[in-house]
């Protein structure tokens, strides 16, 4: 019994000793002058790598910010905490990051599910929510004004995507999507942008979070002998159907939604050899491929603060976010969460490819280009015709 006992408080030592160091880990570099933004990010499990390259991203415009000198002699700093993409962790982590009544806002949660719960809990309190990695149509078509969007939605996404098709010549489609509020938004936005069209669902196949249970989805969606399939779903669910999919119907056709990440999924595609799939993914930033000043800093800056890390259309997006953040808190003197909330509601300037931020009292939505990009080199040609 007393040896139980001994245990149990050598346990509960040991969590007190790893919680210290982890939040040390975190929170090292912060001192009572920073301007500090909270966050919530997969940074473990299935979806790390969204998690980690959205929040490099952001914390690589924080970095070149703070060692050109900050702005008046204060440092931004970002406390990023892991949900490993559970909402359930993502709630416990918001509500411990507004304990800090300083905190300046709620910036890059990464997923739907996840944002869908960090919304609700800082819409109590007014705080911003600022540039979630997710194109929900809830961000989008919303009541709350504490809320600030980056990329274009979901919706714009799959308009995209159905305007190929129907260049394609494209009729009977199916969709494979995550079970949860990120599948389902991608199957709304899809619904609607298939609406006025001769273009046919014939199929629906989904799969649970963080599962890699694809064979229920891989049936329905095959008997319906579909021309194309569109994907919302994550990384490795999503390589796991195509590869599947793939060897079944080789001519398949395969649509899917930028969350998945355009290089890790065209990497994936080279490793298991499925590099002759005709794939095609949206984009809601430029492809890193074009020759832009902006996309060209960042691969200097990301190279010099993550020389081991390849930098990805995600990072990037992250960079972007990072800039908004900046420009805000530079445009206003007075260093306070109200008046950079006011710089927020009233900015105005270019940001990346001829894209205007234009952010005002009714209108918190951000970039609004999308690019169709190829992962089979052969088509290339196809998407610029």
């Amino acid at each position: 019994m007393m040896q139980k006992k001994i245990n149990s408080i050598s346990l509960l030592l040991l969590f007190i000793i790893l919680i210290t160091i982890f939040f040390l880990f975190n929170f090292e570099h912060e001192n009572k002058k920073d301007i500090v933004f909270g966050c919530s990010a997969a940074l473990t499990g299935p979806l790390k790598d969204n998690g980690i390259d959205y929040t490099n991203g952001i914390l690589c415009g924080f970095k070149a910010f703070n060692d050109a000198g900050g702005v008046q002699k204060r440092h931004v700093k970002l406390r990023v905490l892991d949900d490993q993409y559970e909402p359930f962790i993502t709630g416990k982590n918001i509500e411990s990051l507004m304990l800090d009544t300083k905190l300046f806002g709620i910036l890059g949660v990464v997923g739907t599910p996840t944002s869908e719960e960090a919304l609700k809990i800082t819409a109590r309190t007014q705080i911003p929510f600022l540039m979630p990695l997710s194109g929900a149509e809830f961000l989008y078509n919303y009541p709350y004004t504490h809320l600030y969007t980056l990329r274009p939605s979901y919706a714009d996404e799959a308009r995209e995507m159905v305007k190929h098709m129907q260049k394609q010549n494209i009729h009977k489609i199916a969709i494979f999507y995550q079970n949860d509020s990120y599948g389902l938004a991608s199957l709304y936005a899809l619904q609607q942008a298939v609406r006025s069209t001769p273009i046919k669902i014939a199929a629906e196949g989904v799969y649970n979070r963080n599962t890699l249970s694809i064979h229920y989805a891989f049936n329905e969606i095959t008997k319906a002998n579909p021309e194309a399939v569109i994907i919302g779903g994550a990384l490795k669910p999503t390589i796991e159907f195509i590869r599947k999919t793939a060897q079944f119907k080789p001519k398949l056709t395969f649509y899917t939604f930028s969350f998945v990440g355009y290089e890790p999924l065209r990497n994936a595609l080279l490793a298991e050899n499925l590099k002759h799939v005709p794939m095609y993914m949206t984009q809601t930033v430029p492809p890193l491929s074009k020759n832009l000043p902006e996309i060209t800093h960042f691969k200097d800056l990301y190279k010099h603060y993550y020389p081991l890390k390849e930098p990805t259309s995600i990072a990037f997006e992250g960079y972007l976010a990072s800039l908004v953040v900046l420009k805000a808190l530079t445009a206003n003197k007075n260093l306070s969460r109200t008046s950079f909330e006011d710089s927020l509601s009233r900015l105005e300037f270019p940001l990346v490819d001829q894209q205007m931020i234009r952010y005002s009292n009714s209108r918190h939505n951000g970039l609004h280009n999308v690019y169709l990009l190829p992962l089979n080199s052969k088509l290339v040609r196809d998407i610029n015709e």
